[in-house]
């Protein structure tokens, strides 16, 4: 192995060990608990869904605006719109609940910053910077989370702006991905994929965060095609949804059948509980109480973090991100 290759190779491992003591440890800022939205109002543009009021506290890099900056494996700086989204809508949240001047200014800089940075197609470049092929530089969470930020700032401001760039974001959203887009089609479903790609595996936990976004987004405008959508992709949920039942614990994504961490499976059980709240199906509460009865199981626990530390051995990402 070359000097710069094994440079490369204790690096990369360097920084999965460290990421995974932080994850266990409930130290890492991308993994901590997203409990159900503590403002959250089904039926209302209030709070958001999950509570990522704990994404607020930023400590990494940030530009010369204060924006954060995500510093990946191979040295490089970038902006990650997931996370600006996320660190948005927490501030959303506790403006909501403590009315600080400070928390206002914070997400309406965040929601500035989407307005702005949005492409030509509507879309944030997720991907790309991870090393992913350009055709698939989108992400379905991204937009639904930049939506879920967007129409909050038109609520709040009435600025047209947050609105064209809105349904901008909705329109990438419906576009199949063999047009560029994030939206799988398949016969009588609708995936809407966090990681785009062929062959599709669709990644749970996006999906609902990108189907939080239309929701969101149908509460301010009636859009036919969006609502459309919107049912479409909802019931392909309710029928696809015990695909992502091991037995004892959640996958993580679909075709691998990579299985959750502890902190994802929390966090498909937090998702579900809020989507009980807009969707009725039998499929959500029954699956929701497997979820919660394999959680509170210490064996099913153990087995689950044996089984996802041999997947995560395997996995070869060469970029990642460091911070």
């Amino acid at each position: 192995m070359h000097r710069p290759t094994l440079s490369r190779f204790l690096q990369t491992w360097n920084h999965r060990l460290r990421h995974w003591s932080a994850m266990c440890a409930g130290t890492s800022y991308y993994h901590r608990p997203q409990g159900l939205g503590r403002v959250f109002a089904p039926s209302a543009l209030k709070g958001y869904f999950n509570d990522l009021t704990a994404k607020t506290n930023w400590n990494g890099k940030t530009d010369q605006n204060g924006i954060p900056l995500n510093t990946l494996t191979t040295g490089a700086r970038v902006y990650f719109p997931v996370l600006l989204c996320q660190k948005a809508l927490g501030h959303w949240d506790r403006w909501l609940m403590q009315d600080g001047v400070a928390d206002q200014q914070e997400f309406l800089k965040l929601a500035c910053w989407l307005k702005e940075r949005q492409d030509c197609m509507g879309g944030w470049d997720t991907h790309g910077p991870l090393g992913q092929p350009p055709q698939y530089r989108y992400s379905a969470m991204t937009q639904g989370e930049a939506i879920s930020v967007l129409v909050r700032a038109y609520s709040t401001t009435a600025d047209a702006a947050f609105e064209r760039a809105s349904k901008s974001a909705m329109n990438l959203m419906m576009r199949p991905i063999e047009e560029g887009g994030v939206c799988s089609y398949e016969v009588q479903d609708v995936f809407l994929e966090e990681c785009p790609g062929s062959p599709r595996d669709t990644v749970l936990n996006g999906w609902i965060f990108s189907l939080f976004g239309v929701h969101d987004y149908l509460l301010l405008f009636p859009d036919h095609e969006a609502r459309a959508l919107y049912a479409n992709t909802c019931a392909s949920l309710a029928r696809h949804l015990h695909t992502y039942d091991a037995g004892f614990w959640s996958y993580y994504s679909i075709r691998t059948k990579r299985l959750a961490s502890p902190f994802y499976h929390n966090l498909h059980i937090n998702q579900l509980r809020a989507l009980a709240q807009i969707m009725h199906a039998s499929a959500i509460d029954s699956t929701l109480s497997n979820w919660r009865r394999y959680e509170n199981s210490l064996f099913y626990r153990f087995w689950a973090i044996i089984l996802k530390g041999f997947q995560k051995l395997k996995e070869t990402n060469a970029i990642m991100i460091a911070e």
